[in-house]
Parts: structure tokens; sequence; C-alpha cells
């Protein structure tokens, strides 16, 4: 990861995510970003695109 310029982390909104974006931010906060405010209202990542998911299915049952 070192020759990336930018890490964006997408990590779970408990508290070892927390932990994990604590200590990546320590290291080097110049180049880490916390994604997390994306979903912030979910579990982690997956939850928010499967609730996506969800939301755009029910929209295409509705408009058919």
């Amino acid at each position: 990861m070192q020759s990336y310029k930018q890490k964006h982390l997408y990590l779970d909104c408990d508290t070892t995510g927390q932990k994990c974006i604590q200590k990546a931010l320590a290291i080097d906060k110049e180049s880490f970003i916390d994604e997390r405010a994306l979903y912030k209202d979910y579990k982690d990542l997956n939850d928010w695109i499967m609730t996506l998911g969800q939301s755009q299915k029910r929209a295409l049952q509705i408009n058919v």
C-alpha cells in the first residue's frame, strides 16, 4: 500500500473498525481516508449496498 498516494478505508462501523481507522490515521493521517461517512447509518459497506439494491428493486417494481 505504500506506493499509493491515498488509501480509502471502508471499514465496519463498529468498535473494531474504529480501532483500525485510528491506527491507520496515527500512522499517516494525510494518506489514509476514512470513508465510513458514506454509510454511517449502516453496519458496514455491504449492508449499505444491499439496502440500496433493495430500494432500487422496489422502485423498479413500482414503475413496471
